[in-house]
């Protein structure tokens, strides 16, 4: 028989085949419209035969985004979205057997990779209120601890940290030998960052991604910043060629743009306000904290609010268990598109049961 690694052999993972591109895609945080047309279609006038024939080459964008950033391009490595930056640092610095400590809920995938490299997933919970206690996630770090996880804001519920609580897990962390991840998928739905603590701390890596705010999550492109030797480690187990040359395009051009970079934070702004001002109104209990999405709790069972949104090519995510039982998520998109998500919702909470 042949050999097949074990953290592998039985692990649960979620394949997606549905075809998304015909809906209102309002479940997985994307931009449901995607970038304006004009702007689309003056980056894809720059892509040639010759262009795409070629090798890719990342340094002009890591140029990019370390003056965007201010910090040095040898303090950022570019990776094929922000999703293979965390199997990367996992690959680096997942000791098996470790702990990786991570607040819930939160994002998925990093459960599935704990698992992939044999480490111990501990949570801290969120309160019913949906806030958290920071010292106890403080508290938690320890001697067997081998990866921080920290998501700023976090998904799915939008809380963020303070300055001083982060300095307190980290400064623990490096102590104990552990590696701190700051998780800023969606930063610029909420400005404040802690990419600056890089300079500072020798086991910090923040994640920053292109599939949110800029709208090319089909891409595939976003990337990881932390101290130099962090990086190398990082860049040592990569692929030769990681991220296409469209991709890299499409960053360099986006990250360039500063008055599209406000036009879409304030389109999401200004949608966001929208829907929630519509909940608040119609007596809904709801959470719009940070990120570009909100949380509610319908008065129907989440699944059949979910199920009749899809027959109207609306698609939510809901959930099934934790402190989010029964609530659903939606995305946020432009007022446009929250009306049509509002109407569609209205009357799939108001009718019977079938």
């Amino acid at each position: 028989m042949y050999y097949v690694n074990e953290n592998i052999k039985d692990l649960y993972r979620v394949k997606f085949h549905d075809e998304r591109g015909s809906v209102l895609r309002l479940d997985m945080n994307e931009n449901p419209e995607g970038l304006p047309k004009e702007v689309f279609d003056k980056i894809w006038a720059k892509v040639t035969p010759e262009y795409i024939a070629t090798y890719p080459e990342k340094d002009r964008l890591m140029e990019l985004l370390a003056r965007h950033d201010g910090v040095l391009s040898e303090n950022i490595s570019v990776t094929a979205g922000s999703d293979e930056a965390m199997r990367l640092i996992f690959h680096c610095f997942g000791e098996a057997g470790k702990n990786l400590l991570t607040v819930t809920p939160t994002f998925e995938m990093y459960d599935v990779y704990c698992k992939m490299f044999g480490m111990n997933h501990v949570t801290v919970d969120y309160r019913e209120d949906f806030t958290l206690d920071a010292d106890a996630v403080m508290d938690a770090v320890d001697e067997n601890t081998g990866i921080v996880i920290l998501l700023n804001p976090n998904s799915p519920i939008g809380a963020v940290y303070k300055e001083e609580e982060v300095r307190a897990v980290v400064e623990k962390a490096q102590r104990n030998g552990a590696v701190v991840v700051i998780d800023e998928a969606y930063h610029y739905f909420y400005e404040p960052t802690f990419l600056h603590l890089i300079k500072e701390y020798d086991n910090l890596l923040v994640l920053r991604t292109f599939s949110k705010l800029f709208s090319i999550a089909g891409l595939r492109i976003g990337y990881v910043s932390g101290n130099a030797e962090l990086i190398s480690y990082i860049e040592k187990a990569e692929s030769t060629f990681n991220v296409n040359n469209i991709a890299i395009l499409f960053a360099q051009e986006l990250i360039s743009d500063q008055g599209l970079i406000r036009d879409l934070i304030e389109k999401e702004r200004i949608g966001k306000a929208w829907l929630s001002e519509r909940l608040k109104e119609a007596g809904y209990r709801y959470a719009a904290m940070e990120g570009n999405y909100v949380l509610f709790y319908p008065n129907r069972e989440s699944k059949i609010i979910v199920e009749k949104l899809k027959q109207k090519d609306i698609w939510v995510r809901d959930y099934g268990r934790g402190i989010l039982n029964g609530w659903i998520r939606v995305s946020i998109g432009s007022v446009a598109c929250m009306q049509r998500f509002w109407e569609a919702f209205v009357e799939a909470d108001r009718e019977e049961t079938v």
